[in-house]
């Protein structure tokens, strides 16, 4: 039927009829495209938030400020004599939301499920403000778990421990975030490594200043880091190993993680640039298989679309990104960074709180 129907139309009734039918279709689409932004509304939370209080800690047991392992006995330590402080019951307070306010765990998890980069983000619709602060991995938290586990690190694998699945990975994740925070984020993206690699060569790659010749390699991780210091370009997966960088061979310079997540924000600067750029926009088939690919999170697909089009609609979007303070170190042997727990009020306040009150020492288990 089709050959019947084409037979006799010269080539140029053809490609007339061909662009009559392409205008066609990208009218529809774009009718299709109009309505989902019309039809499409920003992301439902809560107005309204009850959120766990508890005593201040120092009044609880004015020991818990000390770099001590024992103040939660584990299983195996049923026995120890050392008092146990029994918290009263929690009580709660109703917090009210900001509008257009809304909150991101962000994590990238190694082939062993550790949660290698993590952050907690927040993009403020009404001032054009996204904000994010870095957690590091090794981070002391208020749990229960073994010694030597009490990190954000291994918090997913923790809560896929025993054959559990991804969802149970993020929920304990999300607790454990809490008792830093004070609040649980409204939503969660788990990134893969190839989806960075991906993602940064579909850009074209990103420009950073590496301070010093970064040279580490790991049989077995299969992990060869080679980057000569200086500003330049870097590929997908060169800008990967600039953000894993950590451990150096012998006779070149490592970084601590401090640095390494310093590394980590350069790296999500450059990119969130070359985002903004007018190419971006042909990149985006590219960019939403990447998406599809590598990336889980529980966004649903309007919300994807809503976010999307508040994001490509930014005039001047600013981007500020941090690290939670800290203290200092436990040392050996389990090295926990302690985190300044009035600092990071500070800063939670200021950026990432998504509530109209502050978020208060009461809110935070924070040793």
């Amino acid at each position: 039927m089709i050959k019947q129907f084409f037979k006799g139309v010269s080539l140029r009734k053809f490609l007339l009829l061909l662009a009559i039918t392409l205008v066609a279709i990208v009218i529809i689409a774009g009718g299709v495209y109009t309505g989902i932004r019309t039809l499409t509304r920003p992301p439902t939370v809560p107005t309204q938030v009850r959120i766990p209080m508890q005593p201040p800690l120092e009044q609880t047991n004015p020991s818990i400020e000390s770099d001590s392992e024992e103040y939660y006995p584990d299983e195996n330590e049923a026995n120890d004599t050392e008092e146990i402080i029994v918290l009263p019951p929690v009580v709660y307070a109703i917090m009210d939301r900001k509008p257009n306010f809304f909150t991101f765990l962000v994590f990238g998890l190694d082939s062993g499920n550790n949660a290698d980069v993590l952050m907690v983000g927040a993009f403020d619709v009404n001032t054009q403000s996204i904000y994010s602060i870095s957690i590091p991995r090794d981070t002391r938290l208020d749990t229960q778990r073994r010694a030597g586990l009490r990190k954000p690190v291994v918090s997913y694998s923790t809560g896929r421990a025993g054959g559990r699945d991804h969802e149970s990975g993020v929920t304990q994740m999300k607790s454990d975030i809490q008792t830093l925070f004070g609040f649980q984020p409204d939503f969660y993206v788990t990134i893969e490594y190839d989806a960075f690699v991906r993602m940064v060569d579909s850009v074209g790659g990103v420009t950073v200043t590496v301070p010093f010749h970064m040279r580490y390699d790991d049989p077995f991780d299969n992990l060869r880091i080679n980057i000569p210091a200086g500003t330049q370009v870097l590929d997908g997966e060169r800008a990967l190993h600039f953000a894993r960088f950590r451990l150096a061979n012998s006779g070149f310079r490592a970084v601590t993680d401090y640095q390494r997540m310093e590394h980590q924000q350069q790296i999500i600067h450059a990119l969130f640039e070359e985002l903004l750029t007018p190419r971006t926009v042909l990149r985006v088939p590219e960019l939403i298989g990447i998406y599809r690919d590598h990336v889980n999170t529980n966004l649903s697909y309007p919300d994807k679309i809503w976010f999307a089009n508040q994001f490509l609609g930014m005039d001047n979007p600013t981007l500020s990104t941090y690290t939670l303070p800290m203290r200092g170190t436990s040392g050996a042997p389990y090295w926990y960074e302690l985190v300044d727990r009035n600092a990071a009020l500070e800063l939670i306040n200021r950026t990432v709180n998504p509530f109209v009150q502050e978020i208060t020492v009461e809110m935070v288990r924070i040793l």
